[in-house]
């Protein structure tokens, strides 16, 4: 497009002012736990600031943002904004978000785009369709034309030019294998994992290789080497990707031996790892994960169903890391908060495996202040990790 349509778009642009300085030390200390090293602090990543600046201006819906890039990208500024406001240890990035379904639409698969709710797929392929492509089609130049790429490429472009340095764009919603293969067939995949196991292992080839293929034509748009980049507030080294792993816990650890962890660690190894994350209970599962060398870090959609001490303890005896949040509990004070998510990490006298994330739940408006949370933060390290 030649001219900014939306008037609040070069407002927003403007009020992103990044600390360029800050967001480069807190991207060292990600890396240094990426690579398994002792960054001089754990980092932590603080919920974003309420920006008051967008009242005056209309939400677009998920509909809106889906069809216009401009839309979309004043949605992601006021939070970007927010961010930026926040001194921390996060990264400030945004995607094209296109929906969980995006990589299925390779296939020819069609999204029902929704206003309250992000794109879902219209419908699955049936099995004959799924065996009339074999798994060495789904190159590069194969997927570029096909699907939603063509405009999440657009996207990115646009944001880029936009953003002008400001903030960086990271993969649209790539998924993983055993997920994309879900999305793609449906349910009846559950079954034929015991009727037709030939069947499940061509389609998960189909889907390891369109998760590899797409993330590789969108890391090249986006101008990234293969084994870094973003995510959200998150910064990658040694490993340039995220797999989801959501239908991965709905199966045994026995299944997910044979059908998950092999097109899991083969999506992952041209990009030297990445991180896995999983909505649910995965606890049958973890150790699996965990032991395999492309997997350097895990995120969990629901922490709250998790042991905090003992899962961080057996994070570290893997020398993997841990992404995210651990929810703060009743009545506990901020600086018992810290010092209990701390415990691990004071008892192995190591800051290494973790990039915290409280949420705004766990930092109450009140207790939001940015000299606050980082300094008490710092100092407990300081005081407790010798």
């Amino acid at each position: 497009k030649e001219a900014i349509m939306l008037p609040e778009l070069e407002y927003a642009l403007d009020l992103l002012r990044p600390d360029l300085k800050r967001i480069e030390l807190g991207r060292a200390r990600q890396a240094k736990v990426w690579r398994g090293e002792e960054p001089d602090y754990i980092p932590i990543i603080p919920p974003p600031a309420y920006v008051p600046e967008k009242e005056p201006f209309p939400s677009y819906n998920f509909k809106e943002q889906f069809y216009d890039p401009e839309k979309m990208l004043a949605m992601h500024l006021w939070e970007l904004i927010g961010r930026a406001r926040m001194p921390g240890d996060g990264q400030l990035s945004m995607r094209a978000n296109l929906g969980t379904g995006f990589v299925p639409t390779v296939f020819g698969l069609q999204q029902l785009v929704l206003e309250d709710q992000m794109p879902w797929l219209k419908e699955c392929l049936p099995k004959e369709a799924i065996m009339s492509t074999e798994p060495q089609e789904i190159t590069e130049e194969f997927v570029r034309t096909r699907g939603l790429i063509p405009r999440a490429i657009e996207y990115i472009d646009y944001f880029q030019e936009k953003l002008n340095g400001k903030a960086r764009v990271y993969l649209s919603d790539t998924q993983g294998p055993l997920d994309i293969a879900h999305l793609t067939y449906g349910n009846t995949l559950f079954t034929d994992i015991y009727d037709d196991p030939d069947f499940v292992h061509h389609l998960l080839m189909l889907s390891t290789n369109a998760y590899i293929s797409v993330s590789k034509v969108l890391k090249q748009a986006i101008g990234e080497t293969l084994n870094s980049g973003y995510h959200t507030v998150l910064y990658m080294e040694n490993g340039g990707v995220r797999c989801c792993e959501d239908t991965t816990t709905l199966l045994s650890p026995k299944t997910c031996r044979e059908f998950v962890a092999p097109y899991t660690s083969s999506a992952l190894k041209p990009f030297d790892g990445g991180w896995v994350h999983f909505c649910g209970s995965g606890h049958h599962l973890l150790r699996d994960l965990l032991s395999m060398p492309e997997v350097k870090g895990i995120n969990f959609g629901n922490p709250e169903r998790y042991d905090y001490y003992s899962t961080i303890h057996l994070i570290l005896d893997y020398q993997k890391f841990y992404f995210g949040n651990f929810p703060r509990e009743k009545g506990e004070s901020l600086e018992d908060y810290f010092r209990r998510i701390l415990r691990p990490f004071t008892e192995r006298g190591t800051r290494r495996g973790i990039i915290f994330t409280p949420l705004s739940d766990d930092l109450p408006e009140g207790e939001r202040y940015p000299e606050k949370v980082l300094d008490l933060w710092y100092s407990l390290q300081d005081e407790l990790i010798k």
